[in-house]
Order: C-alpha cells, then structure tokens, then sequence
C-alpha cells in the first residue's frame, strides 16, 4: 500500500494515498481526509461520505473541525496523527502522539512554565497520551540535566564548541552522512591549512566577547581519519581554545584509525574525554556494516586507551542492524559490563535514503520493530543493574518503531556538551565544513544559524566569506553584553 498525509490547497497532483484539504471558516479550521480509490479497500473502518469535488479519484472518507489558533492546529495535528494510524492500521507509539527529535526539549519547556515536574507529566499524558514507560525515561533525563539547562540564561557567555572533521578512511553502510574518504580527496593540505584559520578566528572570537567555554566535541566524520601529523597539529590547536580541565571529547569512533601517536597526541592536547564505537560486537556484522575492524582490535584498542589516558570513555552500540539478534545484544551488555566504559549510548538503527544500506539486500535482513524493541528494553534494564544512567535523549526520522537513541552514564561522568547540543538552550559554535552554529538567547531561546558548507572544496574557497559571517553573527549576539 502507498499512502501520505498531505494538508495543502487544491493542486494537480496525482499521488496516491490519503490527502487533507484545509478551509477556514471564521477562524475555524476544517480539515476533510481524502483516500485514492485504488487503495480504498486497504484502509480500515473507514466511514465514506462521498466523492471528493476537487480530485475525480478520491472518496472523502474522515473530517475535523477546531479553532484556527497556534494552539487549536496542535491539537488538530494530533487528531490527524491518531486517525492516520488508525486507518493504515500503524501500532500506536509509546511516545502517544508526541513527535519532533527533541522530546527532553518540550519537557524542559513545560517544566519552565510549570515549575513542577508532575504536572509536567499530567500535561504530557493528558496531551499526548504519553505512556508510563515513556515518561519515566524522560523524567530520569530531564531531572539529571536540569542543573545544566536551567541556568543557561544567567550565563549568556557561556558557550560550548564543536569541531566537525568531514573524512572517514570507509564508509559504514548505514551512514548517510556526505563525507568522503579521505584517501581518495587530493587535497588534503589545503583543508588543513584552511582548518587551522577556522580555529585561530574561533580563539579570537572567543577572546574578543570574553566567553567561557564550557565543552568542546571535535567529530565528524571520523577525526582520527587525518594522518599522525595533521591530527596532532589540529587537536593540539583546539586545545588552546577551551580552559585546561574543561570537558574537551575526541570521537574515535573506528578503532582502525587510532594509533599510539594519535593517543599521546590526545594525551598532550588535554583531551578528557574519548569515544571508542564498536557498534555492535561480532565480526560477522562487522563486516555486514562496513567496519574496518574486528572485535579483538577493538578490544586491543580499549585496553591501550585506558591503561595509557585518564580520558572518560564511551562506546556507542547500535540496535537493528541486519542479521542483528536478541542475543547479540545480550553479548554486547555482557562487554559492557566487563570494559565498564564511563558512558554508552544505545542507537536504534535509522534506516536513511542516503546510506549504502537502503535499497541493498541487507535492508530486507533487518530485525522486526517487536525483535529490535526487545533488544533496547533488555538492553536498558541491564545498564541500569550495571549502574549506568539515562542521561540524554534524543529521536530521528526513519527509526525503527519510532524508537529513541539514549545515552547512558556512570555516575557525574555524563557529557556536557550531548546534553547542550540536544537541549539548544546555549549557544554552540562550530569549526569546519558541515557544521552548524547555533547563536542562542532570550526567554524563548531563540536561535541564530550559520550553516558551513558541506562540500570540503566550497568550504575551503569561500573560508573568508564564512568567518566574516560569522564575526557579524558574534558581534550582533553579545554586542549588549
């Protein structure tokens, strides 16, 4: 069955599926549900109440009327959401009809105009019909980020970094992320070259309006793709931007690309904070995704990381990969529970148009929405027998089951800055192509961007353009403080 939602005026389209016209009436919003007759007999229990006068090929088949407010199309939207399910048959969602990537946002927002968490919860529930389960995982977050998002506005300085690398030395057939590797991009030099300007403005920046930094996450990509040398000059420089001891993360994500020197080289910089991804722990899925490395390197890896930093580390995981089992995941935990990393963060598989993965064979191999919600909740009450915390949240399109990723966290090790980037309540600067900036302020949080170019050439030719922009942004935020 092909089906959509689409609330628009009248057009020319053909599509098939379920469509929604809007007339307003005094301020009074009608929305009318059309379905294509070809698939008509698919839908069910649907009440018909005649051709539709705009499309010869559609029945109209459901209606709703509510007050064309900001407030009325809310509850509207959800009435929609809950008749679409119903109708296409789709299992009501844990999270009830509360959608968007950022749920731990909303709650934070309630809790502001609320003061109470409670009544934060009565409000989702009787909302958006938000079950029990889903609740206490918000509340187990929001309560443990609160001392961070709460006093944001009484530190408009203070502000966290993010220094985005765009290589990979492979390319993982789950990722939609438009880097390319870096073997194949001939100009390497003069990214580097260009880079370092990006960070010498960002310290000048930092300096000029007197800001704190408060965290700094150098991603990607995959950071520790750049050779010994390029690395140890980039993470050495962003390390005179942020205050020694600050929360200051490296994401080396493939151990494959992680070697002694680069090690020292993190060591030397002030780096506290290392994320070492295996995504999963069997070579036979390894290889399914495109990993460049085996369990026993991996393993190799963690142990030399540890014995040789004082860094905090995180290993992520991901749950719904093809071939993927219940009992992978349980040996998974059981890794976990003997690395005893600092932090872990649990994904659901995002199947994304733009990856290898999508139109492959191996889509068709991936575990089933009831197999993959076994996994995570397995998954989660381990970690918490194992002592670890929910600490940052956060959704994405095409997720398995409308499912969640968490982050978890032994106790006072959770990550500043995943907290920041999730709750968009303090400003975030960004070096390097593919980046977002993200100037914050007022009682509403309102939010200025600067988007760098994805494409590593473009950034590297129009660099002067993209700092005097961001020197304009800058000096427009803070020019009353």
């Amino acid at each position: 069955m092909q089906s959509g939602a689409i609330v628009r005026g009248r057009d020319d389209s053909k599509s098939t599926g379920t469509e929604g016209i809007l007339d307003h009436v005094d301020k009074c919003m009608i929305v009318k549900m059309f379905c294509h007759t070809t698939i008509q007999h698919e839908l069910l229990e649907t009440s018909i109440q005649g051709p539709s006068e705009l499309y010869p090929e559609y029945v109209h088949i459901w209606s709703l009327s509510g007050n064309d407010t900001v407030e009325g199309r809310k509850v509207i939207g959800r009435e929609v959401l809950s008749e679409l399910r119903r109708i296409l048959g789709v299992k009501t969602s844990l999270w009830g009809t509360l959608v968007g990537v950022r749920p731990t946002k909303l709650t934070h927002k309630l809790w502001d105009s609320l003061g109470d968490i409670d009544r934060v919860r009565q409000e989702l529930e009787s909302t958006h019909s938000i079950s029990h389960v889903k609740w206490k995982l918000l509340e187990q977050v929001a309560v443990l980020e609160r001392p961070y998002v709460a006093h944001v506005q009484q530190s408009p300085k203070e502000i966290s970094l993010y220094s985005g690398i765009p290589f990979c030395e492979t390319h993982c057939t789950y990722c939609s992320f438009p880097y390319g590797l870096i073997q194949n991009y001939g100009r390497v030099q003069d990214f580097v070259d260009v880079y370092h300007r990006d960070i010498e403005h960002m310290k000048r920046l930092v300096k000029t309006h007197g800001l704190e930094v408060q965290s700094l996450y150098m991603g990607g990509g995959t950071p520790t793709s750049l050779g010994d040398g390029d690395f140890h000059h980039i993470v050495h420089a962003l390390g005179t931007v942020i205050p020694k001891g600050r929360e200051f993360t490296v994401e080396a994500g493939r151990p494959d690309s992680l070697n002694a020197n680069k090690v020292q080289s993190i060591v030397d910089a002030g780096v506290t904070r290392i994320s070492l991804n295996p995504q999963t722990m069997q070579d036979e899925l390894l290889r399914i995704i495109g990993r460049g490395h085996s369990v026993a390197e991996f393993l190799s890896m963690y142990d030399y990381v540890a014995r040789h930093t004082d860094c905090s580390i995180n290993m992520d995981f991901i749950a719904g990969l093809p071939h993927q089992t219940v009992k992978n995941m349980v040996e998974n935990v059981r890794y976990i529970e003997q690395l005893r990393p600092h932090n872990v963060t649990i994904h659901t598989l995002a199947l994304k148009k733009g990856s290898p993965l999508y139109g492959s064979r191996f889509a068709n191999e991936i575990p089933s929405e009831a197999v993959v919600q076994t996994m995570l909740d397995e998954t989660h009450e381990a970690l918490l027998q194992l002592g670890y915390i929910p600490y940052y949240m956060y959704r994405q399109q095409y997720m398995v089951g409308q499912m969640e990723n968490i982050g978890y966290t032994l106790p006072n090790y959770e990550s500043i800055y995943n907290i920041q980037i999730i709750e968009e309540r303090q400003s975030i600067l960004s070096i390097g192509p593919g980046s977002v900036s993200k100037w914050i302020g007022g009682s509403d949080f309102r939010q200025q961007k600067q988007y760098m170019p994805k494409d590593v050439d473009t950034y590297i030719q129009d660099i002067q353009r993209l700092l005097e922009k961001r020197t304009l942004l800058s000096n427009e935020h803070w020019r009353d403080s």
